[in-house]
């Protein structure tokens, strides 16, 4: 008899545990479910861009695997290279799983970031999964390669999108710092579409680009020569683009010509900003179990036959990036010293970067 009593104690006990647990933490005692609701995912850039583009396939395909296959909604924010959609978002988004974005590395650039005020903290976000960036060409007109390495002539015009480098646009800063190239920036082109016009019809020499939908048509025309590239990391390793053939990697070109560790921290801080592609998050606060069942979702997703006909459309040579991954970049980019940024931005004055042409 005192045998069964104390049994019967420790059975009250636990189910008042876990009645505990509950009430602390509902979904920890439920599956989750997304039935008969609706996600919305939030991006900070324009329709029919690369972001966007990947928002939307992978959204798409998403919501099937997510568990009760909800339906979606996408919203496009523009401003400040995604900053203002993000700053917004993280403000306004619930953390019960019906508020997604896909961002970008002008969102996780921290250069860019001081620049554009922006107001979040990329540590507090819940990353599901994204692509590595993939390799950019620098892309110049070849009846113009000859200037870029000398300034007795004219200077090449180098395009950039909004007012700000984004990772590709690095090559051509440390191009014109360490290799002497010729270089003068002109910005404020709205997207990448209208900065690929610009190079086609000869008002900008050169720019770079990394979309397969805007580097095909560059190559096939004939006309232009691609003078560097930054490279892909695999296994630890930057490695080229077979797209881009025999273009060397901007850090192969360099090595042996950082003078200084200042100079260095900066060049290494960019080569990780270059790494950043895109990614899909859910904001500060969603319970374990709802990202849990976005990660699975995200996994699915990637083996959905579907999705992979639809992507290799856009990108078919784009690496995939896991939550693991995302998190050690952004990590990496939250380390990066004020004075590292200063040391950039000291830079791109002297290049007058921030000067319109």
């Amino acid at each position: 008899m005192k045998r069964a009593a104390v049994s019967s104690g420790f059975q009250a006990a636990g189910i008042a545990v876990l009645a505990l647990l509950a009430m602390v933490n509902p979904t920890a005692a439920e599956d989750v479910s997304f039935a008969g609701k609706t996600v919305t995912m939030t991006i900070g850039f324009g329709a029919g861009g690369s972001v966007d583009l990947y928002g939307r396939i992978l959204g798409q395909y998403l919501v099937r695997h997510l568990p009760g296959q909800p339906s979606l909604i996408v919203v496009n924010q523009l401003g400040a290279g995604g900053v203002v959609a993000l700053n917004s978002w993280i403000n306004r988004a619930e953390p019960n799983g019906l508020s997604v974005t896909v961002g970008a590395e002008s969102q996780t650039d921290p250069d860019a970031l001081r620049r554009t005020q922006a107001k979040y903290d990329l540590m507090k976000l819940n990353y599901v999964g994204g692509l590595t960036a993939y390799s950019q060409g620098l892309f110049i007109k070849s009846d113009a390669v000859a200037r870029l390495r000398d300034k007795a002539q004219k200077p090449v015009l180098m395009g950039l999108v909004g007012s700000t480098l984004r990772s590709g646009n690095y090559q051509v800063l440390w191009g014109a710092k360490l290799l002497g190239w010729n270089v003068q920036w002109v910005r404020g082109y709205p997207s990448t579409s209208d900065l690929r016009q610009a190079l086609e019809r000869g008002e900008i020499d050169m720019s770079t680009f990394g979309a397969s939908r805007d580097i095909k048509g560059l190559i096939d025309s004939g006309t232009f020569t691609v003078a560097s590239q930054g490279g892909t990391v695999k296994d630890g390793k930057r490695v080229p683009r077979a797209v881009f053939g025999s273009a060397p990697i901007l850090a192969d070109l360099v090595r042996g010509r950082i003078a200084d560790a200042a100079a260095q921290e900066a060049f290494d801080y960019t080569e990780t900003v270059s790494q950043v592609g895109m990614w899909l998050a859910l904001p500060p606060g969603t319970p374990d179990p709802v990202l849990a069942a976005y990660v699975t979702a995200f996994d699915d997703t990637l083996r959905d036959p579907g999705y992979q006909a639809d992507f290799a459309k856009i990108d078919p040579d784009s690496p995939v990036a896991s939550k693991a991954d995302i998190e050690a970049l952004i990590g990496k980019l939250a380390r990066v010293s004020p004075q590292t940024l200063d040391y950039i931005q000291a830079e791109m004055r002297r290049q007058d970067v921030d000067k319109t042409n």
